[in-house]
């Protein structure tokens, strides 16, 4: 079977911040990872790890202290902001843990909202069908985001971050504010997404049943550094680094 090709290349990459005016936290220490095009891959480790930082950095709404983002073999890291900004728009699906959906709009214009700001609304129609019946909700098109459950706002999250055909989706605990049944359910739908439309996605999770069902790869972080990654079943079963054990066993801290 051939590899497929690394849509992300991260090369030495650091970033701090300023604790106080005398001293910084370095959260990321020099993280390198490739990550092929059409993987589903989980970040896992404790809470302040660099996991939703490495996230921040590569969709462009931070920056980075040193090192390089390469996606799709185009340098990320210093591009200004009003590129990054459609560079991200065009490339990069975003899924928060709350939601982050606007009252005013209804679900339709939700899911439509990015192809709206890239004047790209013409041709949406069959693109938003498609994903609606994948996700389940192509009942409520016409609700107010303000009258569906949570799992149904996390489904229309999904569907937004899908409908530009971005080559990455950034997920940041997408479930972590949902019941078990609707995070099983969310994952599930996803998952599909993904693969239905060949995309890579990138998902900070704690949930670790979620990451060995649903993820191609893990990766393991601990105080900034990512000390292990690999193909997941490989990484739950026989983890090479003893802190990562440590954390799949429960006896971690």
């Amino acid at each position: 079977m051939e590899e497929c090709q690394n849509i992300l290349e991260i090369r030495n990459l650091k970033k701090s911040y300023m604790i106080n005016k005398e001293n910084s936290l370095q959260v990321l220490k020099g993280l390198n990872i490739s990550i092929g095009s059409g993987e589903m891959v989980a970040l896992m480790g404790a809470s302040g790890c660099g996991k939703t930082t490495l996230i921040n950095l590569i969709c462009g709404i931070d920056k980075a202290d040193s090192g390089s983002i390469m996606i799709d073999h185009e340098e990320i890291t210093k591009m200004r902001r009003s590129k990054m900004a459609v560079f991200r728009r065009n490339n990069i699906g975003l899924i928060f843990q709350d939601f982050n959906l606007l009252e005013s709009l209804n679900v339709k214009d939700n899911i439509l909202l990015p192809l709206i700001l890239e004047n790209r609304i013409e041709d949406s129609e069959e693109k938003l069908k498609q994903i609606a019946e994948v996700l389940s909700i192509a009942d409520i098109m016409g609700k107010s985001v303000t009258d569906i459950s949570g799992g149904q706002k996390q489904r229309v999250a999904i569907a937004r971050a899908l409908i530009n055909t971005p080559q990455i989706i950034l997920a940041d605990e997408p479930t972590g504010n949902l019941d078990a049944g609707s995070a099983e359910t969310v994952a599930k739908m996803l998952s599909k997404a993904s693969q239905k439309y060949e995309q890579t996605i990138i998902m900070v999770t704690h949930n670790m049943q979620q990451a060995t069902r649903i993820s191609d790869n893990t990766a393991f972080f601990l105080l900034g550094e990512m000390i292990e990654y690999d193909k997941t079943e490989q990484l739950f079963s026989m983890p090479k680094n003893k802190k990562t054990e440590d954390y799949i066993t429960g006896r971690f801290g």
